[in-house]
Order: C-alpha cells, then structure tokens, then sequence
C-alpha cells in the first residue's frame, strides 16, 4: 500500500454581513442621528469604520473588533446643512482575510426653513388721497412656489395670488386708497410658501389720515 496526501486551504473569500440602521428616518437641522451596525463574519472580524459625508466635510470613525459578530454606532450631530441636505453614511466591515463589505444610506434632511419676507411701500403716512403700492421682496434657500397679498378693508378681505419660482422672487400690489374715511386702519399681509411647503407671513398696519376738505352744498 502506498498512500500520498495533499492539503488544500480553500481561500475565504466570503464578505462580512453589515446590516444598519438609524434612530429617525427623516431628520432635521440641529437634530442628531444615531447610525448603528450589526457586522457578522464565519471566520472573525478584523475593523469596521464609519464614514459619513455632510456639506462636502467628510468624517472617518474607525474601530476595532474581533469575534465573528460586534456592533458599533456613531451620533452625529446635523449642524452643517442649509435648507434640504443630503448626507451618506457608509459603514464598512473588514474580516480577518482582508475581505471587505460596505453598506451605504443616504439621508435627506428636511427643509424647514421659512421663506425670508421683507415688505415696502411708496409712503407710510397715506392718506385717503393717495394710490400706495406695496411690494415685497421673498428669498427662499430651495425654492419658491407661491405667494399671496391680503388687504383687510373695512368691506371685506382683497386676494392676489402669485406663482412664484426659483429661490428669489418680487411682488406688487397697487391700491387706490381715494375716498376711504380719514382713520381706515388696513391690514397689508404677505404670505409666502417654499416648495417644501414653509410659510411666512409679514404683516403691516397702515391707517389713512383724511385729507379731504368737507364738501359744502349751498342754496
């Protein structure tokens, strides 16, 4: 009987298991985000890292593990967006075998920033001879999507409403205040919306001075 017996090493080619996951799915400015990870391998995990990528910065966590299973978590604080921002967390998992496995999410922060309203007329003192043209200036950081004019007369409420686009937009509004009764106190408010939906309101109290000479009917 002759016998002759080789040894084969079958290489471990097999990647780490990386599931994630997050405390909130839809965060905020200024809020904070904890990412997490559970890693698992057949043969023994080597290091993991974190790396996350917020307004062009990106930050590395690294970690060192070992076993076949660890767990490891980053918070992260949302400071760096303006307006709606998107930031990629990516983990990655790195087994004894130099085998590497990544999963990445991408997170969209929501935008709750109200437009920027200033408002302006031709004259702050009008009187009851006078037509006022009221204009206002809206900026928004995402985008624009409408805006509406309210004017409270003392015989009801005026509406205008205007479609609105990009991240800067005008408005007017022309109203002839001619024979309105000395002290009308009028309401002028401007209301503009985001494309996320956003409001805000810019509000102004204007009230006539009479001007008019009696009239005086004789026989």
């Amino acid at each position: 009987v002759k016998q002759n017996s080789t040894l084969l090493v079958v290489a471990d080619v097999t990647k780490p298991v990386v599931n994630t996951s997050f405390n909130v799915s839809n965060p905020l400015v200024n809020s904070v985000v904890n990412f997490s990870g559970n890693i698992t391998d057949g043969i023994g995990l080597k290091w993991a890292n974190i790396t996350y990528n917020m307004s062009g910065s990106i930050t590395y966590a690294n970690y060192t593990i070992s076993g076949t299973s660890a767990s490891i978590h980053n918070v992260t604080a949302i400071t760096g967006c303006v307006e709606t921002c998107v930031i990629n967390f990516t983990m990655y998992a790195t087994d004894t075998n130099n085998n590497v496995k990544q999963n990445s999410t991408l997170l969209v922060v929501a935008d709750t920033t109200r437009p920027v309203v200033n408002t302006s007329f031709n004259t702050t003192s009008p009187r009851n001879i006078d037509i006022i043209n009221f204009t206002g200036n809206v900026t928004d950081g995402v985008g624009l999507l409408s805006a509406n004019w309210t004017i409270n007369f003392s015989t009801g409420k005026v509406f205008m409403n205007y479609t609105l686009s990009g991240t800067t937009a005008q408005v007017s509004n022309t109203t002839d205040l001619r024979g309105l009764a000395g002290g009308t106190v009028l309401n002028f408010t401007l209301y503009a919306t985001d494309t996320s939906n956003n409001v805000k309101q810019n509000s102004t109290l204007l009230t006539i001075t009479d001007v008019l000479a009696p009239i005086v009917n004789t026989s």
